[in-house]
């Protein structure tokens, strides 16, 4: 936990210096989607299923990997503390010509109306019981500015959230 928080404290503190690196590249959706499902699948508890949704066969984005994963792996990780039965779901979908919209939604106990706007602050906790620094949605939130996107949650207390960003995309 002590190395969570040096390493999200080195992040932030990276991010506004301007020194954290973003390597471009086209990004195969699909299967890095599928990577992040497989390497999550051990964390998940019984009477939880992990699901991914790919609505298109193919989908590319030029796009940082490891920042992209990142973002993901973290909205998952968030699902998994605060959902103890039901499923949890990795999807995107396109929402204009330019933009694709990526959200992981949960049956969990989701957030109530008045604490979702702080949500993505600085060392912002809402259960004191749950592991975690109270950074890492900060951080999400500080990669998906820096990627041109935008960042969000839809959320009702005692029926579960859905984190979603933006990314820009262009097909082919």
């Amino acid at each position: 936990l002590l190395l969570q928080l040096i390493s999200d404290i080195l992040d932030l503190s990276k991010i506004e210096a301007g020194t954290f690196n973003f390597v471009y590249t086209n990004v195969d959706v699909n299967e890095t989607c599928s990577e992040i499902i497989k390497s999550m699948g051990m964390k998940v508890g019984k009477g939880v299923e992990l699901i991914l949704e790919e609505p298109f066969p193919e989908c590319y984005i030029y796009t940082d990997k490891n920042r992209f994963t990142q973002v993901i792996s973290n909205f998952i990780n968030n699902a998994l503390k605060f959902t103890q039965q039901g499923s949890i779901t990795l999807g995107y979908e396109q929402v204009s010509h330019q933009k694709i919209k990526f959200y992981v939604r949960d049956t969990g106990m989701g957030i109530p109306e008045e604490k979702q706007k702080s949500v993505f602050e600085r060392f912002v906790k809402y259960n004191p019981f749950i592991q975690g620094t109270g950074l890492g949605l900060s951080i999400c939130h500080m990669i998906v500015e820096h990627l041109k996107g935008e960042i969000g949650v839809n959320s009702e207390e005692g029926k579960g959230s859905t984190f979603w960003f933006t990314l820009p995309y262009r097909k082919g």
